[in-house]
């Protein structure tokens, strides 16, 4: 029985010492790394000219920036090829009255890049009101020393 009690004791003083330690870093996922101040400056600015490039309905740009194996998953859930995303872009069917992607951020693998924003738009897609906020996500990928969007997925976060 006292063994009993010593090793409840033992247990009882080990847990609190676990639960009083802290980290002294973050630690990030396996894999990832710090994102390089000159690839973060060279995402942003490529997100900067997307954004440009959406409102204005600058196609050549928009062909620029998307990889021709592009997968843009809409807000309600379809999936979209390069070409749709442009036909729909150039056609008003899908419009930006505004265009916002704020909470930028980064996490580079390599050749690859994933970005996640809070984005708030105001406008339609595929001739449907989409005005309201989204998470959306964008992998990017360096092909031949330029980086290019091959994926994009928006989830309506439910703030209007």
């Amino acid at each position: 029985m006292k063994r009993i009690i010593a090793i409840a004791a033992l247990l009882a003083a080990a847990s609190s010492f676990a639960v009083s330690q802290t980290p002294d870093k973050q630690t990030k996922p396996a894999g990832e790394k710090a994102v390089p101040a000159g690839v973060e400056q060279e995402l942003t600015r490529l997100t900067d000219q997307y954004i440009a490039a959406l409102k204005g309905k600058d196609a050549a740009a928009l062909a620029r920036l998307w990889a021709d194996d592009l997968t843009f998953i809409t807000p309600g859930g379809a999936v979209q090829t390069k070409a749709q995303r442009l036909a729909d872009i150039q056609s008003g069917a899908t419009r930006f009255d505004t265009l916002d992607a704020g909470e930028r951020a980064f996490r580079v693998y390599g050749d690859a890049a994933v970005m996640t924003t809070l984005t708030t738009v105001k406008g339609q897609y595929n001739g449907q009101e989409a005005s309201g906020q989204y998470r959306v996500t964008q992998v990017f990928v360096r092909r031949g020393g330029g980086w290019q969007i091959v994926a994009i997925q928006m989830t309506r976060t439910g703030q209007q």
